[in-house]
């Protein structure tokens, strides 16, 4: 694993070897020439910056090393960390939820059982005990008939670069002009930062969703909208 200071002299030590520019550099990636000169050796920029981690990314990919950042598997770890206690938390809710169903649901029906057993000791009279139980799969039925949004598309009107969680798992997009890509996902997305963000649209069941800003952080996508700062940009037709 290799820290973000080595990382940026190994990138301005290629950029040297290949003969290029930092304007050069910033034609193909967009990343800002005084950015790209605080990436290859500010310490107090590498150090500090949220960014720089991400920013690091686009510079070894495009330079094709093979360097793998010591953030990047503490990044993952804390993720995934947050990911599992809120399976935890879920799983520890339907679970109190069933168990109390369970409790509601064997009070009643042991309570009917008696009292028809009291009136008449027919077979008949304990298969109507059970007969209610039939709502549930009728409703279930309903439930199931909702429609659900799993999928969505990118589209880039120019050089968009991105990172995604998709159901907790890192995914790290940098898109060309014209280019549309597909992300299915069970519960969520999370976009951590999406970079020229304004030359980016999403649709969203048939939704298009665009953005005015640059850069875009914290960007959540799931069965009912695409949320930022708090609100659903999918809810209204763009």
């Amino acid at each position: 694993m290799t820290d973000l200071i080595t990382a940026g002299k190994l990138c301005k030590e290629e950029r040297e070897k290949r003969g290029l520019s930092l304007q050069d550099v910033h034609n193909v990636t967009k990343i800002p020439v005084d950015i790209i000169r605080r990436l290859e050796g500010d310490e107090n920029y590498l150090s500090k910056d949220p960014y720089a981690y991400f920013l690091m990314k686009v510079l070894i990919d495009f330079y094709q090393l093979d360097v793998h950042l010591t953030k990047e598997k503490e990044t993952s770890e804390k993720q995934e960390k947050k990911e599992t206690a809120e399976e935890k938390q879920s799983f520890f809710v339907r679970f109190l939820k069933a168990v109390f169903t369970l409790v509601a649901g064997f009070f009643v029906i042991n309570t009917a059982v008696k009292k028809d057993i009291e009136h008449s000791n027919s077979i008949e009279h304990l298969i109507k005990v059970e007969l209610p139980e039939k709502e549930n799969v009728s409703d279930i039925s309903e439930a199931e008939k909702k429609k659900e949004i799993n999928r969505i598309v990118l589209t880039a009107l120019d050089f968009v670069w991105l990172t995604a969680y998709v159901d907790g798992k890192e995914k790290v997009l940098r898109l060309k002009k014209g280019q549309k890509v597909k992300l299915s996902f069970k519960k969520k997305i999370r976009f951590e930062t999406i970079g020229n963000a304004d030359n980016l649209v999403i649709i969203y069941d048939r939704k298009k969703v665009a953005f005015e800003r640059k850069i875009i952080h914290n960007l959540f996508v799931d069965g009912e909208g695409v949320f930022f700062n708090g609100y659903n940009l999918a809810k209204e037709e763009s």
